[in-house]
């Protein structure tokens, strides 16, 4: 499993643009690893509605079982920050 990271997201991980995580078994439990990792504000930003969108294999949590949506090795998690359009 891979985490990537993209756009503003890269400011809270310090550049780093990928991840691997250790055990993840669901989004929310990879939100607390990334907290230990890149910090608890990190982790607060993650949880927060309106700051990013989490794809598992392309596909939105919001679609899936939001934080409740089960990972896997091989999954690939992208990180992308929302972009409100006006």
């Amino acid at each position: 499993m891979v985490v990537s990271f993209y756009g503003s997201m890269l400011e809270h991980t310090g550049g780093i643009k990928t991840y691997k995580p250790e055990n993840s078994p669901n989004v929310r439990l990879l939100i607390d690893e990334l907290g230990c990792q890149f910090g608890a504000d990190f982790c607060d930003f993650l949880i927060s509605e309106e700051s990013c969108v989490f794809l598992v294999n392309g596909k939105s949590i919001a679609a899936l079982a939001g934080l409740s949506t089960k990972l896997h090795p091989g999954d690939k998690i992208e990180v992308l920050p929302f972009i409100e359009a006006g």
